[in-house]
């Protein structure tokens, strides 16, 4: 990836921690130029002082904010070749449980949030660029706790579709990950309610019984985006991570 990917803008949407840190740490070691965007300004330091890369900290739910963090972007490089939105959000929570504003929340986050950062990338957009949207395997899967995080999933899964249908010349592409241990997506869950669901989790046969992590799973990502965006006559427009081997038992 290193000589190919050399030179080239990456905006990365989610990269405070966690899977988006190491894909935007990935695409800066092998030499491309990289706008790391995040909520948290002091994680955004601490990745700059690990690689060499700009960052803004920005919170794509709010007005205003898409189009600040894509401005900047292209004050610094110019233009977008690679644009990749990691960035997601989600309650452990019954369905019956959650608040109206928690759920318009975790849709700001992973859905009309991504919209607007791509709404605004557009008319920055270099010759041949790719864009990817970070989705989950829970979509067509829903397991407990997490059902609404799973349906914004499936909305984004469906607005790339959308994006793709109306922008025919850029390549758009969905990318699901699998169970991932180790990233800030659930820092806040409640731990007697991640008890209490992955045990359902485990009966629904929807948990692996080993998990990826941030690291693997970021410079992954970053290799195969990168691939994707040096075949411009090919359109990589879903793949998926996933933990390999057999599922977790209750035994």
């Amino acid at each position: 990836m290193e000589d190919a990917i050399s030179g080239k803008s990456v905006l990365v949407v989610g990269a405070s921690a966690g899977i988006g840190r190491e894909s935007a740490a990935a695409f800066a070691r092998a030499g491309a130029r990289v706008m790391a965007v995040g909520r948290r300004e002091e994680k955004l330091r601490e990745l700059a002082d690990d690689v060499e890369l700009e960052w803004c900290a920005a919170d794509i739910t709010h007005p205003g904010e898409p189009q600040r963090l894509v401005s900047e972007t292209v004050r610094v490089f110019g233009g977008i070749d690679i644009l990749l939105n990691v960035a997601a959000a989600s309650p452990m929570v019954a369905i019956v449980d959650i608040a109206t504003d928690d759920f318009l929340s975790v849709f700001a986050s992973n859905v009309v949030g991504p919209s607007e950062v791509c709404k605004a990338a557009l008319p920055h957009l270099n010759e041949n660029a790719f864009v990817g949207f970070v989705s989950s395997e829970t979509v067509g899967r829903p397991r407990h706790g997490l059902v609404p995080y799973g349906v914004s999933k499936a909305a984004l899964e469906e607005l790339v579709n959308g994006w793709r249908v109306e922008h025919p010349n850029i390549r758009f592409s969905t990318i699901r990950v699998g169970a991932t241990i180790g990233t800030d997506f659930g820092r806040d869950f409640d731990g007697e309610l991640i008890g209490r669901f992955l045990d359902e989790w485990i009966r629904g046969g929807h948990l692996s019984a080993e998990m990826m992590n941030p690291l693997s799973v970021g410079v992954e990502m970053a290799e195969l985006v990168a691939v994707a965006y040096l075949q411009p006559t090919v359109g990589l427009t879903d793949f998926s991570l996933r933990p390999p081997g057999p599922l977790a038992s209750l035994g």
